[in-house]
């Protein structure tokens, strides 16, 4: 393909974003390519015979301060970034265009250089990010990554958040995107460090919704059924459940303890930071999700968990070396798996019961997560509920 044909297919295809001027039609608008590239187009002059146009590359960057009227409309038009502008010549049925440098914008086509974009106040302030130009599917298609767009709606203030109050919220993310690839270890505790790194989410963007954060997968999905790509799309299932605050617990009583324990924390920071949440979830093989829950649904699935203990506790068996019990102080001490101790207290029934120390024993734990608002720091504890005694 020559480079005229490259160019009129481009300029054939441009999709029109946002109009800034309208007088018998739009006089200054901004558009954007296949690929999500934004072009500004401003027009020049008019003829008997055609319509001229200037046509220029944009970054986010310069478009967002444009519009947000912290750089003038001929200063942002005289400058192309890329040092190179296009006139487009309307002829109606067909058109011409022509590449020009910088030195070759005429002054006479541009605007006053004191002019600025008037946009209405409260627009100014909520896009003074970038505009999210593709949906989360469209770029995971691209990028051969799982891809999570996280918008926070706070009930004030609502085009800025405090740094604390965002770093909880994409740690607590995070937290409990880690515990979702663990899923199928239903008594975990710690996460292994290469599950930490497979599942690992990165901040590769920010976007105009409110306060908008694009998250990524570390690793691309390269096979369709990849087990440490699921826990995205889990995330994004669990936060499509808040819109039916009742039907959270029994959700969420699927996962492990360390999923629910870290969930229930979610929400509780979410509280905390008094916004509203919507997620846009795609995958490379196209699948995708779209939720919202207001303040007030997380509020209340909040409420529902905290009403029993069961998001934070879970009855498991495990094999264990019982190594110590006290049971005037209430007290037992086990190794599982290897070299994890774990220690708590006896149940009333197991504190009855004759111990052989040490033994191998098939414990039955009743096991509790419960996580620090203050610190965000996980407690655990355990009681020894019954057990049965192997034979060596």
């Amino acid at each position: 393909m020559t480079q005229n044909n490259y160019l009129n297919n481009l300029i054939k295809d441009l999709t029109p974003i946002e109009v800034f001027d309208y007088y018998d039609g739009p006089r200054f608008y901004s558009c954007r390519d296949k690929v999500g590239q934004v072009f500004l187009v401003y027009w020049i002059d008019e003829t008997d015979d055609y319509d001229s146009w200037l046509y220029l590359r944009v970054s986010s960057e310069r478009y967002s301060s444009l519009k947000s009227g912290n750089i003038s409309i001929a200063k942002t038009l005289s400058t192309p970034e890329e040092g190179f502008a296009f006139v487009v010549n309307n002829y109606g049925a067909r058109f011409s265009i022509e590449e020009i440098s910088t030195v070759n914008i005429e002054p006479d086509w541009l605007p006053p250089i004191d002019r600025y974009l008037s946009l209405h106040e409260s627009a100014l302030l909520t896009k003074t990010l970038p505009e999210k130009t593709l949906s989360a599917v469209e770029i995971a298609k691209r990028s051969n990554r799982q891809v999570i767009d996280v918008a926070f709606d706070k009930q004030s203030n609502t085009y800025e958040m405090g740094c604390g109050k965002l770093g909880r919220l994409l740690d607590s993310f995070q937290n409990v995107i880690y515990a979702l690839a663990c899923d199928s270890m239903s008594s975990v505790r710690r996460v292994p460090e290469n599950i930490k790194f497979n599942s690992e989410v990165l901040v590769t963007g920010l976007f105009a919704s409110s306060f908008g954060v694009r998250l990524q997968s570390r690793c691309g999905d390269v096979f369709s059924n990849d087990e440490t790509a699921s826990e995205i799309e889990n995330l994004a299932k669990l936060i499509s459940i808040l819109e039916n605050p009742e039907k959270v617990p029994e959700v969420l009583h699927s996962f492990n303890i360390l999923a629910r324990s870290r969930f229930k924390h979610l929400l509780q920071v979410l509280v905390n930071s008094e916004v509203s949440i919507k997620v846009d979830w795609g995958s490379p093989s196209g699948r995708a999700l779209q939720s919202k829950a207001s303040f007030n649904e997380i509020l209340r699935a909040l409420q529902k968990l905290e009403e029993t203990d069961e998001a934070t506790t879970d009855t498991v068996k495990r094999p264990a070396n019982l190594v110590g019990v006290d049971v005037q102080s209430d007290f037992f001490a086990l190794i599982v798996e290897g070299n994890e101790i774990i220690k708590g207290k006896l149940s009333e029934g197991a504190s009855k019961r004759n111990f052989d120390i040490p033994s191998q024993i098939i414990a039955e734990l009743k096991a509790s997560c419960v996580i620090d608002p203050l610190t965000d720091k996980e407690k655990w504890s355990y009681v020894l509920v019954d057990f049965e005694k192997q034979a060596l």
